[in-house]
């Protein structure tokens, strides 16, 4: 079986973190359903799950041995009909994500069957044609940022357009910044990540993870694991996600502050620095067991705990240094000022 999926990270407009009951209040995206929440050991918020029918088109990567023929962009693909899920979820009140996954299964009917039939298999892409999930796989990392629509988009050349997963993400997202409760002033300025995943579920085989950077917002993440439950992988995506948008969001901080040259503007970026994010690590709290294997592998390379760990301890101590700065240059304009004032003690103000 295969998994995909994508998922868009990025701090929510809002000065402070939402209670648990606004933010129950913010995700709750339908109504009748359930907003899950967990206090331990971060607040975290997850909306009910949403369904998107789609008609499109999954594309193909190369084929073994060929590397350089049939890639994504070249437009070799197979259609897939079903229908794909998305959630919102929120972190600490704080980091809000947008995600959407679907399984892609093998096809059990030769052609195109009516809606009613794929609606009672929710989160399940059927294609019609071949199933590779391999080339399924890496087509569908490849071919970041060519979709169109949520659901069928039809070409001018009467075709079905690729699966955009990045749209169905944003839809979730979209759904919570319209909420009243929100006052669009966030304590930090940052930018936005996006992760586009890919899974292949199969017994058989080795468990394996690799995760890359692309550009300044873009990660990819393959994996290969056991038996799992598609939302189950989903929550781990989303875990990986929020871990690497704070690393990302620390260090372009950690550039901004003019560290050895300006300790006010060093202790005014930083500072919220610590007030809001700093306690939001948490890597692998809604990692499932069966998955354990991806965060004990990023551990040892590249090693993203050790990463946050000086990123942090490096914040405290500019923020301790800058503190004891300021308070040192503080002492000394009060003795200066009692030297000009013959001792006599603080002048008079009016």
């Amino acid at each position: 079986m295969l998994i995909v999926g994508e998922i868009h990270t990025a701090l929510l407009p809002h000065s402070r973190p939402l209670t648990p009951e606004e933010a129950r209040g913010a995700l709750a995206l339908a109504v009748g359903e359930t907003v899950v929440q967990w206090a331990r050991p971060v607040p975290h918020t997850a909306s009910p799950t949403l369904l998107h029918g789609v008609d499109c088109r999954l594309p193909l990567g190369p084929k073994p041995g060929n590397r350089h023929a049939d890639d994504a962009a070249g437009g070799s693909s197979v259609r897939a009909v079903g229908t794909v899920c998305s959630r919102a979820v929120l972190t600490g009140g704080h980091l809000l994500q947008g995600s959407a996954w679907t399984a892609v299964a093998p096809p059990q009917q030769p052609r195109r069957m009516p809606w009613s039939y794929y609606l009672a298999r929710p989160g399940t892409l059927e294609t019609i044609g071949n199933f590779e999930a391999r080339r399924l796989a890496e087509g569908y990392l490849l071919a970041d940022g060519q979709g169109k629509g949520l659901a069928r988009k039809v070409r001018h050349d009467g075709g079905t357009a690729l699966l955009d997963a990045a749209a169905i993400a944003r839809h979730s997202v979209h759904d919570v910044l319209s909420r009243p409760v929100l006052d669009q002033r966030p304590p930090i300025k940052t930018g936005s990540t996006r992760l586009r995943w890919a899974a292949i579920a199969d017994p058989g085989e080795g468990r394996a993870v690799a995760f890359r950077l692309v550009g300044n917002d873009r990660r990819r993440m393959s994996l290969v694991t056991g038996l799992v439950e598609p939302e189950q992988i989903a929550a781990a995506a989303e875990d990986l996600a929020v871990h690497d948008w704070l690393l990302s969001a620390v260090a372009a901080r950690i550039a901004l502050a003019k560290i050895g040259e300006d300790p006010r503007h060093t202790l005014r970026t930083l500072r919220p620095v610590v007030d809001h994010l700093l306690h939001l690590w948490s890597a692998g709290a809604r990692t499932s067991r069966d998955l354990e294997f991806m965060w004990d592998s990023l551990e040892r390379r590249p090693g993203l705990t050790r990463q946050w760990t000086t990123m942090t301890e490096r914040v405290r101590s500019q923020i301790d240094y800058g503190a004891a700065d300021l308070a040192a240059k503080m002492l000394d304009m009060m003795e200066e000022r009692q030297k000009q004032t013959g001792g006599a003690g603080e002048p008079h103000y009016r």
